[in-house]
């Protein structure tokens, strides 16, 4: 989450810590890389750190001074960015070529800190951004396909797809909401839930507290892994939404977690704030099989690339090979 690009206030110094003015990812294609910096701009660099263009905006007041940290999203020649923020949220298209603005369209939200997913499904490919107000996804041109509704007050998870379907969750700890939802393609307008319903015609499964706050949950292979902040670990199936097993706690004072878990080798890796990496086996039985610790503050979501770990701590980054 973006917790703190503005001063110590009251209501955000217990958050500051979770933020700097890079929490973005940068991405890139191979041949150039993209790094944005949602208050600053966005700029585009060769392999050899070349500044090839730069794309400056407007910084906007975000809720309680958290800062941002959607990352940027590349799909086939062009950067998609949100910016949701207190005063003028926007999805905005760019040519990655030169930085300008291909289209931008504006939101009905306020603040929220998850990056957009670009879904390849069988029938079209769409931009999905989740949001406090609505989950709402758009078609390559930024003509809103559909929304939903019921998400948490503070929406950090990023989406993703598998088995034919879309995850969306949000679960700040301070709600009683905290959904988790399976969609299948090919939706049209509201596809929110009413009264008591658990599905609809394109809602395949929803559970109503089990979405984590910071990290992003986990698909591999046909289980979906939750891992909540206070260092719990969940399981429920991938295709029914059925609960596999409950919570469980990987050890006494494990209790604070920010980054994303990982799988790897059929092991499910949860990395602490306390850089403690507590790898659990995947399978239907909870069953922790290793903690390995680093031994600095570790809040970042690790990359995997080229077989091995990127690492980034509050004091170094490490590369971690086999």
């Amino acid at each position: 989450m973006s917790a703190g690009g503005g001063g110590l206030s009251a209501a955000s110094a217990c958050f500051t810590v979770k933020n700097s003015y890079g929490s973005e990812t940068p991405v890139t294609d191979g041949e150039r890389v993209y790094a944005h910096f949602g208050y600053l701009a966005t700029w585009c660099l060769d392999m050899d750190g070349k500044v090839l263009w730069r794309r400056d905006w407007k910084p906007y007041k975000v809720r309680n001074d958290w800062g941002t940290s959607a990352s940027p999203v590349l799909h086939e020649g062009r950067l998609y960015l949100v910016n949701d923020n207190e005063e003028r949220s926007t999805l905005t298209c760019v040519d990655k070529l030169n930085g300008k603005t291909i289209w931008e369209v504006e939101r009905d939200e306020g603040s929220n800190w998850s990056t957009p997913f670009v879904w390849q499904s069988d029938l079209r490919t769409e931009i999905v951004t989740t949001g406090t107000d609505k989950v709402r996804s758009y078609d390559l041109d930024g003509k809103l396909l559909w929304e939903l509704g019921g998400m948490s007050s503070i929406v950090i998870p990023m989406p993703f797809a598998g088995h034919g379907m879309l995850y969306v969750a949000s679960g700040y700890v301070g709600d009683q909401k905290r959904p988790v939802f399976a969609i299948r393609p090919g939706a049209e307008g509201d596809i929110s839930l009413e009264g008591g319903q658990t599905e609809n015609d394109y809602i395949v499964w929803h559970q109503p507290q089990a979405a984590p706050y910071n990290p992003s949950p986990l698909l591999y292979k046909n289980l979906y892994y939750t891992l909540y902040d206070r260092g719990f670990l969940t399981c429920h199936d991938a295709v029914s939404g059925e609960e596999v097993y409950g919570k469980q706690r990987f050890e006494a004072g494990a209790n604070a977690f920010t980054a994303s878990p990982w799988a790897y080798n059929d092991c499910i890796f949860c990395l602490s704030e306390d850089g403690d990496c507590f790898v659990a086996e995947h399978g239907r039985d909870y069953r922790l099989v290793r903690k390995n610790s680093i031994g600095e503050l570790c809040m970042s979501t690790p990359a995997i690339s080229q077989g091995s770990l990127l690492l980034r701590t509050a004091q170094n980054l490490y590369r971690i090979g086999g």
